[in-house]
């Protein structure tokens, strides 16, 4: 029997230097490749600048500086932007590569200890590698609960 805290979840799968990084397939709007990013001065390290999709500007959020990983482009390409719903509307978040989309099972999760749940939700044991899912709002927005106090 499955533990009530085990889900199972459809997840995209994109590389952020050595990590394999999950996006809840419902928060995923599109995936960009080689757009183009205007940098804004004076802007928080993890914010690698502003993109213009079909109109509508968005901040996009380097992943790798926000999670403190080295980043790996694929044979020099520039990174690509997973557009995401956040609480607070849509979001480009660059990531090395997007790698595919996964039906991850509720025997693979596992939940993350406290230490580790700083950006993620949970991890899923996969074909060999383990994908953390990342919690899209802490990441672009920090600690929500704490700006809420």
């Amino acid at each position: 029997m499955v533990s009530a805290s085990r889900r199972k979840a459809d997840l995209t799968v994109a590389r952020v230097g050595q990590l394999h990084i999950g996006f809840r397939l419902e928060a995923v709007q599109e995936v960009l490749m080689g757009t183009s990013i205007t940098p804004v001065p004076l802007a928080d390290p993890g914010c690698a600048g502003l993109i213009n999709v079909r109109g509508e500007i968005m901040s996009v959020v380097d992943l790798a500086a926000r999670l403190d990983v080295e980043p790996q482009p694929e044979d020099g390409k520039p990174p690509s932007q997973v557009i995401v719903r956040t609480s607070r509307g849509l979001v480009a978040v660059t990531v090395d590569r997007v790698n595919d989309v996964v039906h991850a099972p509720a025997e693979a999760h596992e939940e993350v200890q406290a230490q580790t749940a700083e950006f993620f939700s949970g991890a899923y044991a996969l074909a060999g590698r383990l994908v953390l899912v990342l919690d899209i709002d802490r990441v672009v927005w920090g600690n929500i609960r704490d700006a809420a106090a």
